[in-house]
């Protein structure tokens, strides 16, 4: 734990330490994020999720107010890219899509309000339905970067 004094921790603990603040430095000097996530049951992987858990930090990257909690990474903008391999976008299954208001909660909580999100969605439904979803994702990325 961050608590801890660095005497009382364990070699695993000061390893674990240094991760978390290697991630947070990548964080703390990004300007934008791409964030590349697979739906995985509905919401994301795990390695995403500890991703999140390591970086929320009180203090650090949100703060705690009267007014509730505010973020402290404001001014950068993040690109949220996902994979799925039905449609959760939108019909009847869009109830289950649990992956990007996670992503987009979360960044907004430590104060990346500005992303968007890009999917290639129902690349398991046929090899036509494969083939347009890519090109449409392909598409979408030109699109943002060509007016970046």
């Amino acid at each position: 734990p961050a608590a801890t004094e660095d005497a009382q921790r364990s070699d695993y603990q000061r390893q674990q330490l240094a991760l978390t603040e290697t991630l947070l430095d990548e964080l703390f000097a990004a300007d934008v994020l791409v964030i590349g996530a697979p739906m995985y049951n509905f919401t994301v992987p795990s390695q995403l999720k500890t991703w999140m858990d390591r970086v929320a930090q009180a203090g650090r990257t949100f703060k705690y107010t009267e007014q509730g909690p505010q973020g402290l990474l404001t001014g950068k903008r993040a690109y949220l890219v996902s994979g799925r391999g039905g449609i959760y976008s939108e019909g009847p299954a869009a109830g289950m899509d649990h992956q990007e208001s996670l992503v987009k909660q979360f960044l907004a909580f430590i104060g990346i309000t500005e992303v968007s999100t890009i999917r290639a969605e129902g690349v398991n439904l046929s090899p036509e339905q494969r083939q347009q979803s890519m090109q449409t994702a392909e598409q979408a990325v030109a699109d943002e970067f060509s007016a970046a």
